[in-house]
């Protein structure tokens, strides 16, 4: 006798069938959905800071307090007429204010007697990169010829400052191709004025790299004018202005606002934590030391924050070859240094290279210091430091010194 299975049974075990696979597509459906949302939102996040970053005028930055320059300077051209103003500084020993950075301040609309100063932070947009050349030319002397050349730029420095009126110099020069290096009373103690901004950026660029600082975070002013002889700022805003500490770089090495240097150093941990990072580069004198020294007029001097060319020269060494290896570390920097709106001897003199360079000028010392790197026919730094009586004499002198050097990078390179 055969058995037929009950065709009401059949049916709704399809039915079941088709209810449970409904279920289970129904389910994968649902995850899968979820997941590209959870996904979407995670990579929303990750591009909203990433444009927060890049493009901080357009998504709010930082909720910080800024301070506004109006320094976008767009595509920077070299100037060579803008006069510099440097930091004055006393034969005694100092101590270097630090500004109030604060974090979370509420902006506010400050008023002038004459305008209404708006205080939110102000876009900084960097220039066109500048680079260094990739090749150079060969030497067309001998080595031999070379060195007796080297001999008489050393002699030709040497006579210029015991021929030349009341004036004292300091010259330092590194040859970043073949090592070469000369120095006249380099370990001397200069005063560097603004041109201590080239080492504090450096150490304010590497610390970008960890996070611990950022270039757009954001600071306000707080309306201190006790540096305002030198600073920008001090002569263009009142207290409440917001920056973008990017901002703030570029006129600290580029318009040597003193302002500017003291929000630098304050991020940077202070001026003790600065300068311990600092000395690691070279540290011949000790900057935050009591120095003693005989000045241009023959006078002994003592005070603290001074510093050497041949110090100087290492921390554009050290800047030089810190930017071969991780370009994107100083790239800011390098660009600061290229685009600067002081004017510099070397701009004319080095006529066809690029110069980076930063200055220093000292009115209460009488101290006048360019520090640069020149990518020409060879890549080499120079830095001239002269005290004298006035900013015209120093800068008549640097440019004698520098064509002295000129001349000869030149002579290495003549045709047979």
């Amino acid at each position: 006798m055969k058995y037929y299975p009950n065709p009401t049974f059949l049916t709704k075990a399809t039915k079941i069938r088709k209810n449970r696979h409904t279920k289970i597509v129904i389910a994968i459906v649902v995850t899968v959905l979820l997941a590209l949302i959870i996904s979407f939102v995670v990579w929303g996040a990750k591009m909203q800071e990433k444009y927060r970053k890049d493009y901080p005028e357009m998504v709010g930055a930082a909720n910080t307090t800024p301070t506004t320059l109006d320094l976008s300077f767009g595509r920077h051209t070299k100037a060579t007429e803008t006069e510099e103003t440097i930091p004055a500084e006393t034969t005694v020993e100092e101590t270097i204010p630090a500004p109030v950075i604060n974090e979370t301040t509420e902006s506010t609309e400050a008023t002038t007697e004459t305008t209404a100063q708006v205080n939110t932070a102000d876009f900084f947009e960097e220039p066109e990169n500048a680079y260094f050349k990739t090749s150079y030319p060969l030497q067309t002397v001998t080595h031999e010829d070379r060195d007796k050349m080297l001999d008489v730029l050393k002699q030709n420095v040497i006579d210029y400052e015991k021929n030349t009126g009341r004036l004292k110099v300091s010259f330092s020069y590194i040859n970043l191709k073949n090592g070469e290096t000369m120095g006249i009373n380099d370990l001397e103690p200069v005063v560097p004025g603004g041109a201590w901004a080239l080492p504090v950026a450096i150490i304010y660029d590497e610390l970008c790299t960890t996070g611990t600082v950022s270039m757009y975070s954001e600071v306000t002013y707080n309306g201190d004018q006790s540096l305002g002889y030198s600073s920008y700022i001090a002569q263009t805003y009142t207290s409440g202005k917001q920056f973008y500490m990017r901002t703030l770089h570029n006129l600290a090495i580029a318009r040597n606002d003193s302002i500017a240097l003291q929000y630098l150093i304050s991020v940077n941990g202070g001026n003790d934590t600065t300068w311990r990072k600092i000395s690691t580069m070279s540290s011949y004198i000790n900057f935050n030391d009591s120095v003693i020294y005989t000045d241009y007029k023959g006078v002994q001097q003592r005070g603290s924050y001074r510093t050497s060319t041949y110090d100087m020269a290492n921390y554009l060494k050290y800047l030089y070859y810190g930017y071969l290896n991780k370009p994107a570390v100083y790239q800011p920097l390098m660009n600061d240094l290229y685009y600067s709106e002081v004017s510099s001897p070397y701009n004319v003199i080095f006529d066809g290279a690029s110069v980076y360079h930063i200055s220093g000028r000292n009115e209460t010392t009488h101290s006048y210091i360019d520090a640069a790197i020149i990518d020409g026919d060879e890549p080499f730094i120079i830095v001239i430091s002269v005290e004298c009586d006035s900013y015209d004499q120093a800068q008549v002198a640097t440019a004698d010194l520098s064509t002295y050097l000129y001349r000869y990078i030149s002579s290495c390179h003549q045709p047979k």
